[in-house]
């Protein structure tokens, strides 16, 4: 089952990380293309820190898309979410200290939010 009240960065960094795999791009190269170390990433794909406009440029480059393409499949993602029910926050993420209390809330499964994206970007 889904969890209600994932993040926009979540949403966002989980379709990155969804693109990453289907071009078989490790988080380390992700992360060097980006100009931050692999952890930084990590966080970012979890939903755990927000990326920066330049960051969110620079990953798409690298992952041959544009920005706007990547927030596009975010959107729709996003849409699919709404359609079934599961709210979304805007709200910049929280520190570790705070996250933890509320991890239900920040995170979907993995492969449930895959499924959810390609669910979403299926229907374009």
């Amino acid at each position: 089952m889904l969890q209600p009240g994932s993040t926009y960065s979540a949403v966002v960094g989980a379709v990155i990380a969804n693109q990453r795999e289907i071009l078989d791009v490790s988080q380390a190269q992700l992360a060097e293309a980006v100009g931050i170390g692999q952890p930084a990433w990590s966080r970012i794909e979890k939903g755990e820190s927000a990326l920066t406009i330049d960051q969110l440029a620079r990953a798409a480059s690298r992952l041959n898309s544009s920005p706007s393409a990547l927030l596009h499949m975010a959107d729709r993602t996003v849409t699919e979410m709404r359609e079934q029910e599961l709210k979304i926050s805007y709200e910049k993420p929280q520190r570790k200290s705070n996250a933890a209390k509320n991890t239900g809330l920040l995170l979907l499964g993995g492969a449930a939010l895959a499924t959810l994206i390609y669910a979403a970007n299926k229907s374009k």
